[in-house]
């Protein structure tokens, strides 16, 4: 089995990392302000979502938006990430949305290495897709709940799933 480090799918981009001084009121934690302010968030990752620097708006970050434009949010209260439109959690914390996408960073890249055109053509066996979702129930069981982020984003994997 391949071991995929964060250098193989995030070495050639930048990384988004944000003052600490806008954690300086709150109960972070340290895995939390060390994911956005230590070790940064990608400018753009998987699943075509781009991260950069706004500002703060009644204890609201906005940290990026999706591929449809939607607005990614971190409410600095309670720490969850989620989309702006419809509060679609995305994750519980900045440090498991670092660790989500690095999992789906992953999925991408074990895909490309028995597919090498999956990225291009935007396909992805249903075995990954499945290991994916295994894996953020782990992490992150809220983010499988309901109505969010994450269970959209793997039902648009299963619909392309080859």
């Amino acid at each position: 089995m391949t071991h995929f480090a964060e250098a193989d799918y995030w070495k050639e981009c930048d990384l988004i990392k944000w003052s600490k001084s806008i954690f300086s009121n709150s109960t972070t934690s340290i895995s939390d302000v060390r994911a956005l302010c230590e070790l940064g968030l990608p400018e753009w990752t998987a699943p075509n979502i781009n991260f950069d620097m706004y500002d703060i708006h009644n204890g609201i970050l906005k940290i990026g938006e999706d591929r449809d434009d939607r607005d990614i949010l971190l409410n600095l209260n309670s720490l969850n990430i989620s989309i702006s439109d419809n509060q679609l959690l995305v994750n519980t914390s900045p440090h498991k949305l670092r660790e989500s996408l690095k999992l789906y960073a992953t999925m991408v890249e074990k895909a490309i290495a028995s597919d090498e055109e999956a990225f291009v053509e935007n396909r992805v066996s249903r075995q990954l897709v499945d290991e994916l979702k295994d894996e953020l129930k782990k992490l992150d069981p809220e983010c499988l709940c309901g109505k969010s982020f994450w269970i959209d984003e793997i039902k648009r994997l299963k619909k392309q799933a080859c």
